[in-house]
């Protein structure tokens, strides 16, 4: 009998990052049978932290980071610079996993689900997948076109930087990748936590506007 278990549990597939932009149904079913995780955590992590090490180079390469180097009383080494981005990167995500699967715990007590917290911090992390990608697509982008990568060109925020920063940052949280990612999330939470699709949608919903509400709230932030 415990060999038929240990049998089980070797032959259960398990979810693959790259599959949640392809068939995230899929790979959410196999979160639900599967307890691992932290490979997949420490994946996307350093991938993260490349990302934002590619969103450094860009703002390096830009008119405004050449400025702000040549200006600078500190002569910080490049590789210094990338490496201090990928840190940035690797340990924004650790901590937003986390903090996301937090808030999804305090949504299942009050929806009275025990779905445990390893398994919403797979949810988030495989909804992070979507988001590192946008960025990685979006530094490409400011690279080729010669920006800081401080925007998200697959958004409307980069048509109305003319306006008030209020509404600018408001604007951010509407881009394709931020939506896709908060989809999939709902997906995630649907099919592995349990949630109905009505519940899981709410949820989606309450994460947009406050991502829109901050946004709003950094626009009001002064600029140094």
């Amino acid at each position: 009998m415990e060999l038929n278990i240990k049998d089980q549990e070797i032959n259960v597939e398990k979810p693959s990052l790259f599959g949640i932009i392809t068939s995230p149904s899929l790979q959410f079913e196999r979160i639900k049978n599967s307890n691992a995780i932290w490979k997949s955590f420490w994946i996307l992590a350093a991938l993260t932290g490349i990302v934002y090490l590619i969103n450094t180079y860009a703002y390096i390469l830009s008119p405004e980071g050449k400025k702000a180097n040549a200006e600078s009383v500190l002569d910080i080494p490049l590789y210094w610079q990338l490496g201090s981005g990928f840190v940035t990167g690797a340990i924004g995500f650790i901590i937003g996993a986390f903090i996301t699967a937090a808030i999804y715990k305090v949504f299942m007590m009050f929806m009275n689900n025990d779905t445990p917290f390893k398994k919403l911090l797979a949810i988030s992390v495989y909804g992070s997948v979507i988001t590192t990608l946008g960025l990685f697509i979006n530094g490409l982008l400011a690279i080729i076109i010669g920006e800081t990568g401080e925007e998200m060109y697959t958004g409307l925020a980069p048509l109305l930087t003319s306006f008030n920063d209020v509404l600018h940052g408001a604007m951010k949280s509407f881009e394709i990748f931020t939506i896709w990612s908060l989809v999939i999330s709902a997906l995630g939470l649907h099919i592995t936590a349990g949630l109905s699709k009505k519940q899981a949608t709410v949820v989606a919903i309450i994460f947009f506007i406050f991502s829109v509400a901050f946004g709003a709230i950094g626009g009001m932030l002064p600029k140094f």
